[in-house]
């Protein structure tokens, strides 16, 4: 308000300069005004120096408006407070807890803050023993501060504060746990315990689990893609009466391992053939090739070997050894039969490459494998230009021979050591095998046999193991990944499909074995943890008197009772957290949706729970100050 305006109606007749603070003061005595102008005094220890502050800085305002002397107006606003505090007792309190929880609110929301006032901890014990002596510590400072160094104050205010502390505690834990008793679990979960429903929304399967069992397929159980649920039915099937829900249901499963395994493998990487069969078909195609070598030669020219000869004798004279040996021996093949004498007649000279071809195989003498190489290099050459149909013969024979040489590779490339190959250099094998050779049209059937040949090797592994899925999986695991990789080159994408089979019934092996055969005790977790609470009854401490003998033997009498229950509840637990466990296809996939709708459910009314129960823990243990002074003065304290 402009001063000439107020000056002009402080002049007015019968008015005195404080009637024009009126209206401020009847909002002063208000209710409204009582919980404003007790919200700063509210705040533990230093609410009496910011309630003063205000008030004098109010004053200050007062006086500068009314005129009026700064002590006089000081008292007037003092006065007001205490007045509107008196007649709104309920309002002052409230605002006095409001500025209470303020002043507590921001230093509970950090780790350190919330640790001191036992909001965090290891147990409830504990963290009521850290409330108590935080808030006790707090008590004792603001009653210093209220009452001025009143020492019987002090420890009221201390006393009070320890209490007050752990007190509520327990009361927001009650108010948290009363807002989550609304959120009632739906669906398949439904027909479990409340208990039981909570275990299983705080086991609720991750994304890499719920991926794993899209890709073991409807089967698969959360046992199988998750330890914590591995451990529920091991724990499960450990109890009386669960042993035929959880363990037999898993047997079962297992008994079709085999067969499962055997058609996803035909499925992705195609039937398996007999190699030694192959083979035997390989061979009798080349034999079955004789006629058109004979055919091939009908009008053949005479061939000249002399060129031959002349170089064979040249290079017998310069060497020594298994060479020369060699070299003789296919020297004399040239000549007619028991003449010094060259045999002109193709057949000869086709029959000395073949000698030539048995002589190579297995041989293992460099020096012997280049020089007779050399001589049947001149020989195919000679026969080409006598014989023009003969390369078309050769061709086919050399096909059927590398065929073989494919079938036995594909059985190698598995191999694992110095002899394994390396995945780039398969495909490069792989690559040129499919080029045709010679007089060849189209491409070679090398790869196929390769397949072939790889595909029976795994078919073997499986069959000579007692642990199919097991033995495979070593065997595609091989030198890191370079198995897995050398099986998507020789079968393509399908191999992927095959992999997954082997890694899917190796998991449901092992799942079996752990919860049915296994003494596996790294499965002691949480839920054994939460069966054994769950089959605890529930004991109070007792002191060495004669009435607490007495009530000790009341207590034990009860526990009897108590502990049946108690055994039946952990047994009921058991029994469905077990089944779900093991469950599998459509009844998995409402579970698992249960469990998500529920979970989901519980986190979207876990903070509205948590900053509910921290309101009403710091509502209750900032009842200091003001509000304890209250309550004592309303109780005739």
């Amino acid at each position: 308000m402009p001063r000439d305006l107020l000056a002009e109606k402080a002049a007015a007749p019968g008015r005195k300069p404080r009637d024009l603070l009126a209206p401020k003061e009847e909002l002063a005595g208000s209710g409204f005004g009582s919980f404003l102008t007790s919200i700063p005094e509210g705040i533990p220890i230093v609410g009496p120096y910011v309630l003063g502050g205000l008030q004098r800085a109010g004053a200050y305002g007062r006086s500068w408006q009314s005129g009026l002397p700064y002590e006089e107006e000081l008292k007037t606003v003092q006065g007001m407070t205490e007045e509107a505090q008196a007649e709104h007792p309920h309002l002052a309190t409230a605002g006095n807890m409001v500025g209470a929880v303020g002043a507590f609110g921001p230093i509970g929301a950090t780790e350190a803050g919330a640790a001191a006032m036992g909001l965090r901890g290891t147990s409830m014990l504990q963290r009521g023993a850290t409330a108590a002596g935080t808030f006790g510590t707090v008590g004792a400072a603001d009653s210093a501060v209220r009452s001025g160094g009143d020492p019987l104050e002090i420890a009221k205010g201390g006393a009070i504060g320890a209490v007050t502390g752990p007190v509520a505690l327990g009361a927001g834990e009650l108010v948290g746990a009363g807002i989550n008793s609304f959120i009632r679990p739906g669906g398949a979960l439904s027909a479990i315990s409340r208990p039981a429903a909570r275990y299983a929304a705080n086991a609720e399967p991750n994304a890499t689990q719920l991926a794993d069992l899209q890709r073991f397929g409807p089967r698969a159980t959360l046992a199988d893609v998750s330890e914590e649920w591995k451990a529920v039915a091991r724990g499960a099937a450990s109890r009386p009466g669960n042993r035929e829900a959880v363990v037999q249901a898993l047997i079962d499963r297992q008994r079709g391992s085999n067969q499962r395994l055997g058609q996803d493998l035909d499925t992705s990487l195609g039937a398996v053939r007999n190699p030694g069969q192959t083979e035997e078909y390989l061979s009798a195609s080349r034999g079955a090739l004789g006629p058109e070598y004979e055919r091939a030669l009908v009008g053949a020219r005479a061939v000249d070997t002399q060129g031959i000869a002349n170089a064979l004798d040249t290079q017998i004279i310069n060497i020594r050894g298994p060479a020369q040996q060699a070299l003789e021996r296919v020297r004399s093949y040239l000549n007619v039969r028991g003449a010094n004498v060259l045999d002109p007649h193709p057949g000869t000279l086709l029959s000395t490459r073949h000698a030539i071809d048995g002589m190579l195989e297995g041989e293992v003498n460099p020096d012997v494998i280049r020089n007779l190489t050399v001589a049947r290099r001149m020989v195919d050459a000679e026969l080409t230009r006598a014989v023009p149909g003969i390369k078309d013969v050769d061709a086919q024979f050399a096909e059927l021979s590398r065929q073989s040489g494919g079938l036995q590779r594909g059985s190698q490339v598995l191999d694992s050591g110095k002899t394994a190959i390396r995945p780039e250099d398969l495909a490069a094998e792989m690559q040129q095998g499919a080029l045709p050779q010679g007089t060849q049209v189209g491409p070679s059937g090398v790869p196929m046999r390769m397949r072939e040949g790889a595909r029976a090797e795994i078919d073997r592994i499986a069959g000579t193991s007692a642990n199919d899925a097991g033995a495979l999986q070593r065997l595609v695991k091989g030198e890191g990944d370079w198995n897995r990789d050398k099986l998507r080159t020789l079968f393509g994408p399908q191999a992927d499909d095959a992999l997954n089979a082997i890694d899917r019934e190796t998991v449901f092996n092992d799942t079996t074995n752990r919860v049915a055969r296994g003494s596996d005790t790294a499965m002691a977790s949480r839920f054994g943890d939460f069966l054994d609470a769950a089959a605890k009854p529930p004991g109070v401490p007792l002191e060495s008197s004669a009435t607490g003998i007495v009530l000790r033997a009341l207590q034990r009498t009860g526990q009897g009772m108590l502990g049946r229950n108690a055994e039946a509840q952990a047994q009921r637990f058991a029994s469905q957290l077990g089944r779900a466990s093991v469950a599998t296809g459509a009844d998995r996939d409402a579970l698992i949706a249960a469990i998500q709708d529920y979970a989901r459910r519980r986190a979207l009314g876990q903070p509205v729970s948590s900053a509910l129960s921290r309101t009403a823990h710091l509502a209750l243990s900032a009842g200091q100050g003001p509000v304890k002074d209250r309550f004592l003065t309303i109780r005739g304290y």
